[in-house]
């Protein structure tokens, strides 16, 4: 709780449901009475004036007769300003900007015509209509006038400026380099306005070269580059021939005197939402303060540079401003955009609570505390834990496959079934690309029963040329309770190989290129039996896959009893990994009752591929990062093709336009035809990944049937082997495996080289593979496992994995 409070004492909610904009309050003495009028204009086209009759606090506070004028008009108010818009006027007149028309009205008071007093009325006294759509507009004695009558200047989205003098008109010109409307001001001693152009560059226009109709192009008398949209600009007059300029930026508050010399400038630590700069004191003794509101709906008060008080607010407001009345002296303005109006003063609000006093503690018995509950934590049994029953029980399915276009897919029921109510249960699914369910997440809200969710895996509709690497999914369910600790249980199921894979028919004139052999202890499994749902597609000895999808590939396995080994032939190395998982993985289940001895040949691993996937998966990110440097360029060069053009376009002839039709043209073929190229490259990205992904599944797996050192094994996996493919693969496994092998090698992993990433990297995987396969002592350091994003290991399922 903040000791600082903005304290409320005048408030008020302007209408029900109405919109306020950020120029819609006014703040001045209308009647020369020496105090000030409240004027507000609503979005919705309400035009109020608040005037306060209370006496001095506590008594300052909102009475009905406080509202003086509250009038429906046909369109919306987007500002309103005060000012001497009519020369027999002795009192300030208000304008009130609509989108397409400004109107000035007069207030008069008709003394004691009422009950309660005083009756004011609204009277209309001219009115400008344009076909341009109004932005914003200000008022003030423009041509250097004594202040006896003000002008009115209105600016349009498209950043044409028109003055009105009074009942007249005056003239119409376009500001240059204008795109975006920005916030316009008048400068009274240096008789210019201040705005912000396209460039974000402060500019200050005289004005009588804005009004000098000879004079074809409009220059700034100074400028300055702010680099950042403004908010706001207001204009503090500290004498008649001395004006200060005030800007408020997204990050910065500047300050600068009329001649555009900057005065001050303050970083803002907090996004602003509005302020009010004022002057305390009089010549020569003046402050410059400003009012700053803050987004966490705080208001700052700075002395120039120096934050002199910080207060919190109540609501967020939109404008803020200072009033003085004759009760109450400098107060605060603010106004919400749901119209809440309040008058406020700075104040406090002390804390009851007082923090208690520390108590004295015993360091020795604190210290022993802790030893012993180290060893009740060493003492804990696991068994306790694995033997707590969770509060949701998962029962997967796979049910039927089958064929939509030119892919395959495949319905999972999940039977979620919870021991006592949860309150939200959320299922999510890890499979690894190009593999996808639908959905991914599953939504259970007051789960009391049991329900079956459905869901659907398939391949990614646009991905045709990727490989797959694994059929594992991964299928975690997290839940909540309102009253206990948050759980999860997870399962692993298997997808069918059909859905990958067909049967071809022989596999005689076929290119193999790559293959393995995998001994086994006890006989191999005949294939009809281990592949038993591919029994009624083959008659032959051995089983000849192909891919579904793309170009086809083929994978060959053959059984070879007098040998006990399995032979695969794959025309590719990545393509042959989900066909050794589940071999492995069904020969073990077929002879489960017994140890299963499996080995295969360290001379036979893919490893001369993994490393040229990876040289060719680091130039094509390479490529991508060049095209898109030039897809930069060209951006930019289109954006300064597009300024020249508007600009020459202003000039309304024919010829001021040759040359750069041509340019545009060019620049924008030329666009096109990279974007269709990065397109291009990110699919081909994506393919390599998926083969990065599967060589680096099928290193580990050979690696796994000839390892003497399962430990390494395993912090090798976590480190090759994750999901996420919008990280820099070759990075995080270079950093991974620098920290795993310690100091044994020294290398250069800072450097950004990519010839130099790829060298590193085979060193190390070469330190490693060698360290793995080897009886060697343990690797110095190793990774820990909540630090990396590794598969998990695969959980036999309880059913039988000839069930589909």
């Amino acid at each position: 709780m903040s000791l600082f409070k903005v304290r409320d004492c005048w408030s008020t909610v302007c209408g029900r449901g109405e919109t306020f904009g950020c120029d819609a309050l006014a703040v001045d003495d209308l009647f020369g009475a020496g105090e000030d009028s409240i004027i507000l204009g609503s979005l919705d086209g309400v035009l109020r004036v608040y005037g306060v009759h209370s006496g001095p606090p506590p008594d300052f506070r909102y009475s009905p007769s406080d509202l003086l004028i509250e009038v429906q008009m046909d369109s919306p108010v987007l500002q309103v300003c005060t000012g001497r818009l009519i020369s027999y006027s002795p009192n300030k007149n208000i304008a009130v900007l609509h989108p397409f028309s400004i109107v000035v009205y007069g207030v008069n008071c008709i003394s004691g015509s009422t009950d309660h007093g005083d009756q004011y009325v609204l009277e209309m006294m001219y009115e400008h209509k344009f076909d341009r759509s109004a932005y914003q507009m200000v008022v003030g004695p423009f041509g250097g006038g004594s202040g006896s009558r003000d002008f009115a200047c209105v600016m349009s989205l498209d950043g044409v400026v028109t003055v009105y003098e009074q009942q007249a008109f005056g003239f119409r010109t376009a500001l240059p380099n204008y795109l975006h409307p920005f916030p316009i001001k008048y400068v009274r001693s240096v008789d210019a306005f201040i705005t912000l152009n396209a460039d974000l560059c402060l500019v200050c226009y005289k004005y009588q070269e804005l009004a000098d109709p000879s004079l074809k192009q409009k220059w700034p008398v100074w400028s300055c580059t702010l680099g950042e949209t403004v908010y706001d600009i207001q204009t503090v007059e500290i004498t008649p021939s001395a004006t200060t300029i005030h800007v408020l930026g997204e990050r910065n508050y500047y300050c600068f005197q009329g001649n555009g010399v900057l005065w001050f400038m303050k970083r803002l630590q907090y996004t602003p939402c509005c302020f009010h700069p004022y002057i305390l004191g009089e010549h020569p003794d003046t402050k410059t303060m400003c009012m700053i509101v803050s987004d966490t709906d705080s208001v700052l008060v700075y002395d120039q540079t120096k934050l002199r008080w910080s207060a919190k607010l109540s609501f967020h407001p939109c404008i803020i401003a200072r009033a003085s009345f004759k009760a109450l002296q400098g107060c605060l303005v603010l106004l919400s955009e749901t119209g809440d109006l309040r008058f406020c003063y700075l104040g406090t609000e002390p804390m009851i609570f007082m923090a208690p006093e520390r108590p004295i503690k015993d360091y020795k018995d604190t210290k022993n505390q802790l030893v012993q509950l180290k060893k009740d934590l060493q003492n804990i049994s696991l068994q306790d834990e694995t033997d707590t029953l969770p509060l949701l029980k998962l029962n997967t399915r796979i049910l039927n496959l089958r064929s939509e276009g030119s892919g395959k897919l495949c319905d999972i029921e999940i039977d979620v079934s919870p021991s006592l109510a949860t309150s939200s249960v959320q299922i999510t699914f890890q499979m690894v690309a190009p593999l996808v369910i639908s959905p991914t997440v599953v939504h259970l809200k007051d789960l009391n029963e049991s329900i079956t969710v459905r869901v659907m895996a398939h391949r990614e509709n646009d991905d045709a040329e990727s490989v797959v690497s694994s059929t594992e999914c991964i299928v975690c369910a997290h839940y909540s309770r309102t009253s206990d600790v948050p759980g999860s249980v997870q399962q692993t199921v298997r997808l069918p190989m059909s859905l990958v894979y067909d049967v071809h028919s022989t596999s005689q004139h076929l290119d193999f290129s790559w293959s393995a052999k995998i001994s086994v202890d006890e006989s191999p499994v005949a294939l009809k039996i281990l592949f038993k749902e591919f029994a009624d597609s083959s008659s032959s000895a051995e089983f000849c896959f192909q891919t579904i999808t793309g170009i086809p590939k083929y994978v060959c396995v053959t059984a070879l009893p007098a040998n006990r080994s399995y032979e695969i032939r794959s025309s590719s190395p990545e393509y042959a990994n989900v066909i050794i998982e589940e071999i492995l993985f069904r020969h073990r289940e077929y002879y489960k009752t017994k140890k299963c001895v499996v080995r295969c040949d360290k001379n036979e691993m893919p490893v001369a591929d993994f490393y040229r996937t990876i040289e060719e998966h680091v130039a094509l990110k390479g490529r991508l990062e060049f095209v898109q440097e030039e897809i930069s360029l060209l951006c930019s060069q289109y954006r300064i093709i597009q300024k020249c053009l508007f600009n020459k376009l202003k000039e309304n002839t024919i010829h001021s336009v040759s040359g750069l039709n041509v340019l545009i043209d060019n620049t924008h073929e030329t666009l096109t035809e990279k974007m269709s190229e990065i397109k291009f490259i990110k699919q081909e990205l994506k393919m390599k990944f998926s083969q990065l992904i599967s060589l680096s599944r099928l290193l580990v797996t050979m690696l796994g049937l000839c390892s003497k050192n399962d430990k390494m094994l395993e912090e090798f996996k976590e480190t090759v082997i994750y999901f996420t493919d919008n990280q820099n693969w070759e990075d995080i496994v270079l950093h991974s495996l620098s920290y795993l092998v310690g100091n044994k090698i020294t290398l250069n992993v800072q450097s950004d080289d990519p010839a130099q990433v790829v060298m590193s990297l085979r060193s190390l995987i070469d330190y490693v593979i060698k360290h793995i396969t080897s009886i060697k002592d343990e690797l110095p350091v190793k990774l820990k496992k909540e630090n990396t994003r590794g598969v998990s290991p695969i959980l036999e399922s309880e059913e039988d994995f000839y069930t589909s």
